[in-house]
């Protein structure tokens, strides 16, 4: 199973000797076939060996994680650039990285390819210092994508070798695992609509200098469940850059705090943020408003009466 903990057992001594022979082995022959001098020869072997050893196979550089192009799982802190992965299946072509990150805060790296019409993984666990800090490769027929009642599985099928089958990636979005889930958006024009939970208000703005509230208002329970699968998907809990400023007059804004267990989460961007997380935002506010306004107790409420200025 790709996404599972390695077990917490440390290079040895011996090992480490072993794999460096073989490493200046592999080098030796590899760099012979190119005729250099003998002493030059060896002088590769033993530094370009030995940093092999220290990087397991792969170079510094290859280990820099994007910020915007892996899909990197937290550990509990969700999962951001979930629609890269979307895309390269869809796409059946190219390549594609996912980050997950240990217990202990190290990267396991997975690179995707497809080649031949076949799923070609790598499984890095070279920076992972409680696993076994190795490349291994393997071949599978496909990802599958698969959603369930409360998660979103990724998973690899007809995998060849001692590998098998297994999930690449879950997300886990089940409120009833949750403690805590509530949040209060404020939007519109000078924010002067309000869905909260933490209260119970509803609130309408008539864009005629008034508003209309609700009190006691409750969200059912599905569509609780609806909204958190939302956040979630949208990684929520990650760090966002985002923007309140807006050259448009007038504009929308949006103010959303998530308050989740014994956390808080809070954001604030206007229509005008264009940037990635301002759009995936936006999306997730969006989604929540159009939940909210199309139920019976929106419906309800007188239309608003005034217009934009």
């Amino acid at each position: 199973m790709i996404s599972g903990r390695s077990s917490a057992v440390k290079v040895t001594p011996v090992s480490k000797l072993l794999c460096e022979l073989r490493i200046t082995v592999m080098l030796f022959r590899r760099l012979a076939r190119a005729a250099l001098p003998l002493p030059l020869l060896l002088l590769l072997v033993l530094v370009t060996g030995c940093s092999l050893l220290d990087g397991g196979g792969s170079s510094a550089s290859s280990h820099k994680i994007d910020q915007e192009e892996d899909v990197i799982s937290s550990n509990g802190g969700g999962i951001s650039n979930l629609d890269k992965l979307d895309s390269f299946m869809e796409r059946g072509s190219g390549s594609q990285r996912v980050v997950h990150y240990t217990i202990e805060g190290d990267p396991v790296f997975t690179e995707l390819r497809y080649e031949g019409g076949r799923l070609e993984l790598s499984y890095d666990t070279t920076e992972d210092a409680f696993g076994s800090r190795e490349v291994k490769t393997y071949s599978c027929n496909e990802l599958v994508r698969t959603e369930e009642k409360h998660q979103l599985k990724y998973s690899l099928k007809g995998c060849e070798g001692a590998m098998g089958d297994g999930d690449l990636l879950t997300v886990s979005f089940d409120l009833g695992s949750q403690d805590k889930f509530e949040f209060i958006l404020k939007y519109g024009f000078n924010l002067r609509n309000e869905i909260n939970t933490v209260n119970q208000n509803l609130v309408k703005d008539m864009l005629n200098g008034t508003v209309i509230e609700i009190s006691d208002y409750g969200l059912p329970v599905e569509d609780r469940q609806s909204i958190y699968r939302k956040l979630v998907l949208s990684n929520y809990l990650g760090e966002k850059q985002l923007s309140t400023s807006c050259n448009l007059k007038p504009y929308e804004s949006y103010d959303l705090t998530v308050l989740i267990n014994s956390a808080e989460r809070h954001y604030a961007w206007s229509e005008c943020d264009t940037g990635r997380d301002g759009k995936t935002m936006t999306e997730a506010a969006d989604y929540i408003i159009g939940l909210v306004e199309s139920g019976d107790t929106f419906l309800q409420l007188p239309a608003a009466t005034g217009g934009v200025k």
